[in-house]
């Protein structure tokens, strides 16, 4: 094996050992971070950016690796977060970058970094427009659809039509429009499929499915008429 394929290889067991450490932390982040690497990769595969692909992929798989430092009840929290809650949210992509420092995957520390900034410059660091690194601007429309599209302690997940709305009317302001562009690019029903995984998002859509269908069992068997 070459020293090339050697890297790659402990590059590839090293990633896995950072994504078990975040799902041990927190099991939606895990299935989150997941989600964003393939909905990245589907962005890469429809735009073709000039962009280095494995970096890329690194860098949506770690995105959030700085919420391990956050409190689960912050994170987890099932209302309103405070302003100082918010401040400690807000520090999660310095965290991700400080913790990526002087390992194989410093060079995309930047890019973690920067993937919470809005093209119209109201971020978390203030970056707009092409000053935020492309890597960045893929990465933050992923972690968007992401987000819509599965459960959180505070709300139940968009619908792929309402995801697609919210996705336009961000277009521009808060999120690359070409980029919101070329994720749209697809068809409804590809979007649709590209859903989370995750455990959480697995048995929230079954007891979802499972209330549905008591509830159609329920209404079969009410009388026509009384």
């Amino acid at each position: 094996m070459s020293q090339t394929n050697m890297d790659r290889q402990q590059g590839s067991e090293i990633l896995k050992i950072c994504t078990n450490i975040i799902g041990a932390r927190d099991e939606y982040t895990q299935g989150h971070s997941h989600h964003v690497y393939v909905v990245t990769e589907a962005i890469f595969e429809a735009g073709h950016f000039p962009i280095d692909r494995e970096k890329l992929a690194h860098a949506a798989l770690l995105h959030d690796i700085g919420k391990i430092l956050v409190p689960e009840n912050v994170l987890n929290k099932d209302c309103s977060l405070s302003d100082e809650e918010w401040e400690i949210i807000r520090q999660h992509p310095v965290s991700g970058c400080n913790l990526l420092q002087g390992t194989m995957f410093e060079d995309i520390g930047d890019w973690i970094l920067y993937h919470h900034e809005r093209m119209d410059g109201k971020g978390y660091h203030g970056l707009s427009g092409d000053g935020i690194p492309l890597a960045s601007r893929i990465i933050a429309v992923a972690d968007t659809f992401s987000a819509l599209r599965t459960y959180r302690a505070y709300r139940p997940a968009k619908s792929i039509q309402d995801t697609i709305r919210i996705l336009k009317e961000a277009a521009g302001t808060q999120l690359d429009a070409n980029v919101v562009q070329t994720l749209l690019s697809y068809d409804e029903d590809f979007l649709e499929a590209l859903e989370c995984n995750c455990e959480i998002c697995k048995r929230r859509k079954e007891a979802e499915h499972e209330k549905a269908l008591s509830e159609k069992i329920n209404l079969q068997s009410l009388p026509l008429y009384r």
